[in-house]
């Protein structure tokens, strides 16, 4: 004969049970309403798209397309990703639900900085090192040259790797850091050899400078444009290489 069970469950045990399973009904009963009404309630369904006019010149065409579909159901994630990918000189990208019925696509267009002569084609960077898109005819930029894209891959959209490029991206920046040399403007810039960076800047005249210590060189540059006794219109080439600066003017050098 069979044993009788000898476990017993307490009475308050089966309570809690209870009580517990129906405030759970209870909640997935207005968790599915809600969403329910979220999902299906008009007041929901987006009626306005808000694009950041920084970025106005983006095909607006299937954000316009979101327009009657509910706010819950549109994959954010997936938007942003393809707004990203299709144009790499967006930044900050932020597509965001702005209830009931609003999305709001925000962002900053990047600054062109410089372009890289790329065989047929010109490679445009930002002023933060990022690689953004190619061009087939030269843009009023900087002109660089001798930058060995061969030797890296190239991804549209991402921050430089290429060591050549990152410095002349650098140089840019410490001569925007100084009132006189922010003013410059920059025709092309040589830089196969490092070693002899050659910047050609209005009016003709061409600067030399080299990869090392950069900072203090272009403090050097800043200090000789503070100089009232430079005769600028008569100077071919200023070579700030050396702890002394080279002023060539009228084919005679003098420090």
């Amino acid at each position: 004969m069979a044993k009788k069970s000898s476990v017993k469950i307490p009475a308050i045990a089966v309570i809690r049970l209870i009580v517990f399973l129906f405030i759970g009904f209870i909640f997935f009963g207005i968790y599915s309403r809600t969403v329910d009404y979220l999902t299906n309630a008009p007041m929901f369904n987006v009626k306005n798209v808000f694009v950041d006019q920084s970025i106005k010149f983006i095909d607006d065409r299937p954000l316009k397309a979101l327009k009657g579909q509910n706010i819950f159901s549109i994959d954010l994630r997936k938007l942003h990703r393809q707004i990203a990918n299709r144009y790499p000189q967006i930044a900050q990208l932020r597509i965001i639900r702005q209830l009931p019925d609003t999305i709001m696509v925000l962002a900053k267009k990047r600054n062109i900085l410089l372009q890289i002569q790329a065989h047929n084609k010109y490679l445009v960077v930002d002023t933060e090192g990022v690689i953004m898109f190619y061009v087939a005819a030269p843009l009023p930029f900087p002109l660089v040259r001798g930058i060995p894209l061969e030797r890296s891959r190239i991804v549209l959209g991402t921050v430089s790797s290429i060591k050549e490029l990152n410095l002349i991206v650098e140089l840019f920046k410490q001569l925007k850091a100084h009132p006189h040399t922010s003013r410059l403007k920059v025709l092309t810039v040589e830089a196969s050899n490092l070693s002899k960076i050659e910047l050609t800047v209005m009016p003709n005249i061409q600067i030399i400078i080299d990869q090392d210590d950069l900072a203090s060189k272009v403090d050097m540059l800043e200090i000789l444009f503070q100089n009232g006794k430079i005769n600028w219109g008569q100077v071919k080439y200023i070579d700030i290489r050396f702890k002394e600066p080279i002023i060539n003017t009228n084919n005679t050098d003098s420090p």
